[in-house]
């Protein structure tokens, strides 16, 4: 007989002016560890990839307190936020789920009026009670806190891992890429409707050649997109990564005009800080032969109109390390020596391949420009390919691209296939 399932709220005082949240470190490294105790993730069936834990407790932490800075350091998206919960599920005094429900201070959609809350890093036992507490509780907390609209499930919004998996459970997700059980899309169903999807267009040499063939068709007769482009001074370049601070500050100045549309739902204007965060945790991965922006020459400073960023996949390596050392759980200890260990030993082997550039998959993670047809999209595309098989890489992930934007789901469709589907659920 199963006994009562209880749900543990971790932070004291989750309602914040200032988006600073108190929590423990220890209570922290509890919430992340629940992801290690799914039963699922250790089945043969699964392509669960597990976070590097000092990122992970990075990411996740909202307590501002200055030597929490230091370790595990915070995360900025969590300062306006008004509204932060975790809570954890226990059966028998053990975690079985966990969630994360919060009030975005700067989201806001034309449509609704009041505040939108949101759910997100989901993780439940194959068990409707646990799922269904877990729910409740981060719902009912989100409407007390005078939330009109709930959505999820996201980490954190569209400029993290947005959705739940709800088709793709055997492909391997690729650095950023969410991956859930099958069985999560039962519980979501339940709780709400769709709000809108997100895909993965996967993409090899042999499903993007026709399309790369049909470009360099049109430059044999005379209609080179890129020379056409620097006639109208436009000129596409790698990124330099000796020079990355300047490099981000310039590409900063666009992102969040470029992609702050309707066809990029959960979108959320990045601040200065968010920025600065996301950039610095990119640059260990960056090889900058995969990095390009686009420069109007014609201007004084070259302003910058338009970016491709694709990152060589962290996931091929952690999957690489965790296969060739013992079985790992996270230890019980804030931060113990096997975990040092196995984040070390990821850090220096992504050290080695990003060095030696050998990475088998890519992930297609930024792409996008000022300027509207005008074929800038279609050379980022090219020399994006070109630089992908001149690494090596053999497989490409073209996401998270939303169901309302076709100016890039359709290029992508004839490049690739949309092969994994994450849904964003409307709680009703």
């Amino acid at each position: 007989m199963k006994t009562t399932v209880t749900i543990e709220r971790l932070i004291d005082r989750p309602v914040s002016t200032d988006g600073s949240f108190p929590l423990p470190v220890a209570k922290l490294k509890e919430f992340v560890n629940v992801a290690w105790s799914i039963p699922f993730y250790s089945a043969a069936e699964s392509r669960k990839v597990m976070p590097i834990l000092a990122v992970e407790m990075n990411d996740l932490n909202p307590d501002r307190n200055w030597w929490k800075k230091k370790f595990p350091g915070a995360n900025p998206f969590f300062h306006h936020c008004s509204f932060l919960q975790y809570y954890v599920a226990h059966r028998d005094g053990k975690p079985v789920g966990r969630i994360a429900g919060f009030i975005d201070r700067s989201y806001h959609e034309s449509t609704v009026h009041g505040e939108i809350g949101w759910i997100g890093l989901f993780e439940s036992f194959d068990d409707d009670e646990v799922a269904s507490a877990l729910l409740a509780a981060a719902t009912e907390d989100l409407q007390q806190g005078g939330a009109v609209k709930i959505i999820g499930p996201a980490r954190f919004n569209a400029n993290g891992e947005d959705g739940l998996l709800v088709d793709g459970f055997d492909k391997h997700p690729m650095v950023m890429e969410a991956y859930q059980p099958p069985y999560y899309t039962r519980f979501l169903e339940r709780w709400g409707v769709k709000e809108n999807d997100w895909y993965a267009f996967r993409m090899t040499h042999e499903s993007a050649s026709p399309y790369m063939e049909r470009l360099n068709d049109m430059r044999r007769r005379g209609q080179d997109l890129e020379q056409r482009l620097a006639r109208q001074g436009v000129a596409v370049r790698s990124v330099k990564l000796s020079d990355w601070v300047n490099e981000i500050a310039r590409i900063k100045t666009i992102y969040n005009t470029a992609w702050d549309t309707s066809v990029h739902p959960q979108f959320e204007r990045f601040s200065e800080e968010e920025f600065d965060y996301l950039a610095s945790g990119l640059r260990m991965i960056a090889i900058e032969d995969l990095v390009f922006v686009v420069e109007d020459v014609t201007k004084p400073d070259h302003p910058v109109i338009g970016m491709a960023v694709t990152l060589p996949d962290l996931n091929e390596v952690v999957e690489e390390y965790d296969r060739l050392h013992a079985r790992y759980a996270p230890s019980d200890h804030i931060y113990g020596l096997s975990d040092i260990r196995r984040d070390l030993g990821i850090f220096g082997l992504l050290r080695s391949r990003v060095r030696h550039r050998s990475f088998k998959y890519a992930r297609v993670f930024v792409l996008g420009t000022m300027r509207k047809k005008n074929g800038i999209d279609a050379v980022l595309y090219e020399k994006t390919y070109f630089a992908a098989m001149n690494m090596g890489i053999q497989l490409g992930s073209g996401s998270q691209v939303a169901d309302t934007n076709p100016e890039i789901s359709v290029p992508l469709s004839h490049m690739g296939n949309a092969e994994i589907t994450w849904r964003v659920y409307r709680h009703t």
